[in-house]
């Protein structure tokens, strides 16, 4: 997601009322710009009422205004769980779900909040009878329970409850990233076909309608092929082009450097800055799969290189990796790419820790591209030997026209040799960033920022008290 970048100073925050008047006008303006995630949300809110539609059409009638809500709202939150399934897709080229960053993020919040209504459906449903009494609510409720007809949505139900729960909370499980997927994909499979019967079978409007429930079963069979086709389907195109390791190289004390190349003669057409899901078990059906950036700027070569920290328990087993290994991937993917920045005339790169993968790839094909734009680099980590490529960028300060480095450390040895111009004590603060911009190109600068959750924060702090529009921002997040 990027962010294009209004710059002010210290000095400019301070300024006189009208000032900040006019600043707050041109933030509200620029913010009603359509934005292609506005057009993403809007289009995501079109499909989710595509069933209340249908129904609409079909002439089905809702009774009552408290049941004509409640109806409305569960024919949108069952097409909205259907619409998890793209979303989690890595369905490139669906230019709807093509977001892949965007599409897990909403796929995560749409999932807590469907989690919540579908907990709440049945209770929903029975409440009107305690307004009459509460043995009326009560008689409803053990009909409910004990109906042979409800069995499956009662299961659906309690799987639903137990999966989001284990959605949400799945870093706090003892298991394994691909043991959880599998589980994931297999339980909501389960939960789709049980809710689905449901709703065609005892459903107010599928028990009434047979021409609705066409629409339902619709749904169902394309969230199936979706899943047969990434697990299936997919693997077995993906082995039709398989790479190899060519080369491992730790290059700092908690990075390593990988790159593969292309065992045929087809190779990966991509854009700086994107990932792809890298499988080294050699098996293309296996879900280890895990999402790194690619660092190489140029396609000339069938090599691509990944720089990958140790972060976990398959990172920090990199070191086993043998040379000459098969090795899949998926990809590429992410929106995070220099196409954003085509028509503005400056740019900012924020890097934390392992985030510097795909700001390194921009860079590089900056580079490369002898970009005579104004670059800046603002690169933070815990400590200098945790920083990976620093020769590489201190050369590029003299090789590029118009680019600056700034390096920021939590900790800093007193036998450190950058020092000065270069290297900076602290976190990355409002003040680097407004005095990355060049004055009066403010809302001419784009900004491309990765790093982990904490920084992402407190970046996006820095640019709302600087006056910066959601717009004017690009970052991908890569938690999946």
């Amino acid at each position: 997601m990027v962010f294009l970048w209004c710059h002010y100073t210290l000095g400019d925050i301070m300024n006189s009322p009208i000032s900040i008047k006019t600043q707050a006008l041109n933030l509200h303006l620029r913010s009603l710009k359509f934005t292609k995630h506005k057009r993403l949300a809007c289009a995501y809110l079109a499909l989710a009422i595509v069933p209340f539609v249908i129904a609409q059409l079909l002439g089905m009638e809702f009774t009552g205004v408290y049941s004509s809500v409640l109806g409305a709202v569960n024919l949108i939150a069952m097409m909205v769980f259907f619409m998890q399934f793209p979303l989690a897709g890595r369905l490139k080229y669906l230019p709807l779900f093509a977001n892949i960053d965007w599409g897990i993020t909403k796929h995560k919040q749409f999932g807590k909040y469907l989690g919540i209504f579908f907990f709440l459906h049945p209770i929903l449903i029975v409440l009107p009878k305690g307004f009459i009494s509460i043995d009326d609510l009560w008689l409803s409720i053990v009909s409910v329970v004990t109906s042979p007809n409800m069995l499956t949505g009662i299961i659906a139900w309690l799987t639903m409850a137990v999966w989001v729960l284990m959605s949400i909370y799945k870093d706090k499980l003892n298991l394994r990233y691909e043991t959880w997927r599998l589980l994931h994909v297999i339980g909501f499979a389960i939960i789709a076909t049980l809710a689905t019967l449901h709703v065609t079978t005892i459903g107010s409007h599928g028990q009434f309608n047979h021409a609705f429930n066409i629409t339902w079963w619709s749904l169902y069979c394309v969230s199936m092929a979706l899943l047969i086709y990434n697990y299936f389907i997919k693997p077995r195109n993906i082995k039709k082009h398989p790479y190899a390791i060519n080369a491992l190289e730790k290059i700092s004390e908690c990075d390593w450097k990988l790159s593969i190349k292309s065992k045929t003669a087809q190779s990966l057409n991509y854009q700086a800055g994107q990932f792809v899901w890298i499988n080294t078990s050699g098996n293309p059906y296996n879900l280890e799969q895990h999402p790194f950036s690619i660092v190489t700027a140029s396609q000339q070569h069938k090599m691509i290189s990944f720089i990958i920290r140790e972060l976990g328990d398959y990172t920090s087993s990199l070191s086993q990796l043998e040379l000459g290994a098969t090795v899949y991937i998926d990809g590429p993917y992410g929106n995070m790419t220099l196409e954003q920045a085509n028509l503005t005339r400056g740019i900012t790169l924020i890097a934390g820790g392992a985030g510097i993968a795909p700001i390194l790839g921009l860079l590089r094909q900056l580079a490369e591209q002898h970009d005579p734009r104004p670059i800046r680099l603002i690169y933070a980590n815990h400590t200098l030997d945790r920083m990976v490529c620093l020769y590489e960028l201190i050369a590029l300060e003299q090789t590029m026209v118009d680019f600056k480095l700034k390096l920021v450390c939590e900790h800093i040895e007193n036998n450190d040799l950058l020092s000065g111009r270069h290297l900076v004590k602290g976190f990355i603060d409002l003040q680097q960033i407004a005095a990355s911009v060049t004055t009066q190109l403010e809302t001419q600068w784009t900004f491309y920022v990765c790093g982990p959750e904490s920084m992402l924060t407190a970046t996006t702090g820095h640019f709302k008290q600087l006056g910066v529009a959601n717009n004017q921002i690009h970052f991908e997040q890569l938690a999946f």
